[in-house]
């Protein structure tokens, strides 16, 4: 039996379009190193890599230079956090960031920098006004959470970073799919990105780095991208990440007006059949268009979502899974260790189709509308 997948904002599925351009690359007569300058078959696969760098530039209004290639938005944000920060700075980030930001907060105060988490309000948004009086200082604030879906208003984040004489990062996996982000007109130093959470394959992501800033590498041991990221690159992965970002900056607007009338549609008939169904993800234009995140009243969510075989959804960020505690977040927005642990991420994408949210919503009342366990 096929599950209907409503588990986007931990992973898309790859377009089938993203695939066909990616094929080619991965035939035996595509291997050339796109570093190496002596023959055509190298200098076909740095063509490509450079047309993908173009196109994920595109998506973002970026100089295609600015674009650094990375494994994925893990090693971004390391390279971005661990890498750009002058030495004695201070470091910032929201209290409800991935962890992979977190983590690096906290290697960077082992480090002898000031560190601070910036508190947001119950819907999980930052005030701009945390800001004031910092000073010179790395912050780093997502576009949008990845478990409740809170967009930030990183424009006039970075305009108050940048008017303190610090440098300004956003993790910007969950909002490039269904929202527009413009580096340069917003400011913005630094930008991570993922392959997988655009329709694209896994293993794959960059890091846009404004030009001027200075940034050290992680990694040693070869020229590649100027040094800053060395490593031979995927040919196949590099040009799937550049269609996916082509084909979101061709469908984004209209993609975000379908997926907001799912969510709403599937929040309507939750509603409907689970009295007390407590909303954390933010309505309208506040919250990502394909993120909707509930709290069930007196719930076991993991348990309850263990007898559904015909979804595939979680109760949280993947990235957290499996470790027992309540959601950081939700424990930052104020919401309690009861209703964190009887919450519901539901993600929905590209494919996921009114039938799919209508045979969800009655799933999902029929599990959790019962007796409680």
């Amino acid at each position: 039996m096929d599950r209907i997948y409503l588990d986007h904002m931990a992973s898309t599925p790859l377009d089938p379009a993203v695939l066909d351009e990616m094929l080619p690359w991965l035939a035996p007569g595509a291997a050339g190193n796109p570093h190496s300058a002596g023959h055509r078959a190298g200098w076909r696969a740095a063509e490509a890599i450079e047309r993908a760098r173009g196109e994920v530039a595109a998506l973002i209004g970026a100089r295609p230079g600015e674009v650094l290639f990375t494994s994925g938005a893990t090693e971004a944000n390391g390279l971005a956090l661990l890498g750009a920060v002058p030495e004695g700075w201070p470091v910032a980030a929201s209290a409800i960031e991935h962890p992979s930001v977190l983590a690096c907060v906290a290697e960077l105060a082992r480090r002898g920098h000031p560190a601070r988490l910036l508190p947001v309000d119950g819907a999980g948004r930052v005030d701009p006004g945390a800001l004031d009086g910092m000073g010179p200082a790395l912050v780093s604030v997502m576009a949008a959470n990845n478990e409740v879906g809170t967009i930030q208003p990183v424009g006039e984040l970075a305009r108050r970073c940048r008017e303190a004489g610090g440098l300004f990062h956003t993790d910007a996996v969950q909002r490039l799919g269904s929202g527009r982000i413009d580096v340069a007109a917003l400011g913005i130093d630094l930008l991570s990105l993922s392959g997988h959470k655009l329709h694209g394959p896994m293993g794959i992501g960059a890091l846009v780095v404004r030009q001027g800033v200075a940034l050290r590498p992680l990694l040693f041991g070869g020229g590649q991208q100027g040094g800053r990221r060395p490593g031979t690159l995927p040919t196949a992965l590099c040009v799937g990440l550049g269609a996916a970002c082509r084909i979101a900056g061709e469908r984004r607007d209209a993609e975000a007006l379908r997926l907001a009338g799912l969510r709403e549609r599937l929040f309507g008939a939750l509603a409907a059949g689970l009295p007390g169904l407590r909303r954390n993800s933010p309505e309208g234009d506040g919250g990502l268009p394909g993120c909707l995140h509930v709290s069930v009243p007196g719930a076991d969510a993991a348990d309850r979502l263990l007898d559904l075989d015909e979804l595939a959804l979680s109760t949280g960020s993947a990235c957290s899974s499996g470790q027992g505690g309540p959601s950081h977040v939700l424990l930052a927005m104020g919401r309690s260790a009861e209703e964190a642990f009887g919450s519901i991420r539901i993600g929905l994408g590209r494919f996921t189709t009114e039938g799919e949210v209508d045979r969800a919503a009655a799933l999902l009342v029929e599990a959790f509308g019962g007796p409680r366990g």
